[in-house]
């Protein structure tokens, strides 16, 4: 099994827990979940962003990859806007990390396809 595809299964199966995982917090308690319009806003990007990005990396990898980071940049600054300060904690990060994953595999199969300089 070549590494790309090592990233790309391992992003696959690491997207799957993290969009189950999230969607239990979403969804799996007893309280209703009521954001304001801020809120509201930030929940696009995530985990809502990022869920889509890992939908989109099993048809196309690259651009999966790409929205799922794109959306974790732009939540962290909707949060950094929103209350004035940076999220410090890596679990963002943990979350999203499938769709770093992604794009390293997009990365290795591109550079292993280019012909070598002579």
């Amino acid at each position: 099994m070549s590494p790309s595809s090592v990233l790309t299964w391992t992003g696959r199966v690491w997207g799957v827990a993290s969009t189950l995982l999230l969607l239990a917090f979403m969804f799996g308690g007893a309280e209703t979940m009521r954001p304001t319009a801020p809120e509201a806003v930030g929940l696009v990007f995530f985990p809502v962003g990022v869920i889509v990005g890992f939908g989109l990396a099993w048809w196309k990898e690259g651009l999966g990859g790409l929205v799922t980071v794109l959306c974790l940049a732009l939540f962290y600054a909707w949060l950094y806007v929103h209350s004035g300060r940076f999220n410090v904690g890596p679990y963002f990060v943990l979350f999203a990390a499938p769709g770093f994953l992604h794009l390293a595999a997009v990365a290795l199969r591109g550079s292993r396809s280019r012909p070598a300089a002579a």
